[in-house]
């Protein structure tokens, strides 16, 4: 009987221990949000905005809205062609970003720390110009890339 208790008292024990280390190792930190925002902000100034990649998606975007709004399915085309023109080094440092699954609001808090690095900023607050506010309803990861092109476009956060 004592050994059938110490064998379930040991398994409880090691279950215990493998279930908070894997709480802690499933967090992310702070500081490294911050540097993956900071990573992919660079990058994407690096990849896009040097490059005019970043002002022809937005006069894109901008015409194609001009009489309706996009609707998910274009907006999405869209952005997968956008990010398909980009270098490696930004996707890498945008798909991490994107694995962390944080909201576009963490995003902007975050990335407000980092005004300094937008280069080239189209400043707007009109919605239907194709810079500000053209989420709708697409997915997470396009959600995190419609946060960096308001964040670039000069956006209020809502």
């Amino acid at each position: 009987m004592r050994k059938l208790l110490l064998f379930t008292c040991v398994i409880s024990f090691l279950t215990v221990i493998s279930c908070s280390r894997d709480e802690e190792s499933t967090q992310v930190s702070l500081t490294e949000k911050e540097y993956l925002v900071k990573q992919t902000i660079i990058e994407f100034n690096n990849s896009a905005v040097k490059t005019g990649k970043y002002e022809a998606f937005i006069k894109d975007v901008s015409q194609k809205s001009v009489t309706t709004p996009l609707n998910s399915v274009e907006l999405e085309a869209m952005v997968q062609g956008f990010l398909g023109d980009q270098t490696q080094a930004f996707l890498d440092v945008y798909y991490q970003l994107v694995a962390l699954n944080i909201t576009p609001e963490e995003f902007h808090v975050i990335a407000s720390q980092f005004e300094y690095l937008r280069l080239n900023v189209i400043t707007s607050s009109n919605k239907s110009d194709g810079c500000c506010g053209t989420g709708g309803s697409v997915g997470t990861a396009d959600k995190i890339f419609l946060a960096l092109i308001d964040f670039f476009c000069g956006c209020e956060v809502e």
